[in-house]
């Protein structure tokens, strides 16, 4: 018992003594970043260019017209 109550103010102690990093983010992250990021960028405008009358056929035939199939209320 005294173990978990010593190890409890340790963590306590620990979690509201923290004292700052003085880290730095290093200047080459940024090209790093837009190098990994920009090909999956393009990448996803070149599959957008390249099905884009499919994805258009899509989204029309989910918002478009439902067509009867033989049931039309025409007069003959």
């Amino acid at each position: 018992m005294n173990l978990k109550i010593l190890l409890s103010l340790m963590v306590l102690i620990n979690l509201t003594s923290i004292t700052d990093a003085y880290a730095y983010i290093d200047p080459n992250t940024g090209g790093f970043f837009f190098q990994t990021v920009a090909p999956f960028v393009y990448g996803l405008l070149g599959v957008i260019v390249v099905f884009w009358k499919r994805i258009v056929g899509f989204v029309k035939g989910l918002f478009g017209q439902k067509k009867d199939a033989g049931n039309s209320t025409k007069d003959t």
